[in-house]
């Protein structure tokens, strides 16, 4: 095996290493630590928080925000609706098109999930030196630019939301 193969490898099992330790001390895999501070699962907690910030989405809006496939966020829109977190329903113009919107009891419920979820990463930005805070922000957008993205999702740049 050759220096560049071996330093590579080396690499991409420090970097999984590093990055299954922070996956795992947020709680990502305890699901009586979620990150979010709430009972809910991951992805019903991101949902949430697009919603609240974009009410009224069209469903392929949502499952865009997400890096979700249609199937993916439509599955999750109806379990997010059967549970009475959002409403459904077909957009004025096409109605082929779903637009989402938060009920009351799905927004309360995305405010405490925002709220917590704020509180969380400022407690994580408490413990890192306030010299490489903005280093820290950098390098996790870096390593979002340099995920692959599968064929039938497109992923936006991270917008600070």
């Amino acid at each position: 095996m050759s220096d560049e193969v071996h330093d590579r490898s080396i690499d991409a099992k420090s970097l999984r290493v590093a990055f299954h330790a922070v996956v795992r001390g947020f709680g990502l895999l305890d699901s009586g630590r979620t990150p979010c501070g709430q009972p809910i699962s991951v992805s019903h907690a991101h949902a949430l928080i697009e919603l609240l910030h974009r009410p009224d989405s069209m469903q392929g809006d949502l499952g865009h925000a997400l890096g979700l496939s249609k199937s993916a966020v439509s599955r999750m829109a109806a379990g997010l609706e059967k549970r009475g977190w959002i409403e459904r329903r077909p957009d004025d113009e096409d109605g082929r098109v779903r637009r989402l919107r938060l009920t009351p009891r799905g927004r309360r419920l995305a405010k405490r999930v925002d709220s917590t979820s704020i509180d969380r990463f400022a407690a994580m930005l408490e413990g890192i030196p306030v010299d490489l805070r903005a280093q820290a922000v950098s390098m996790l957008e870096v390593l979002h630019q340099a995920l692959p993205v599968p064929a039938d999702v497109k992923v936006d740049n991270v917008d600070g939301e």
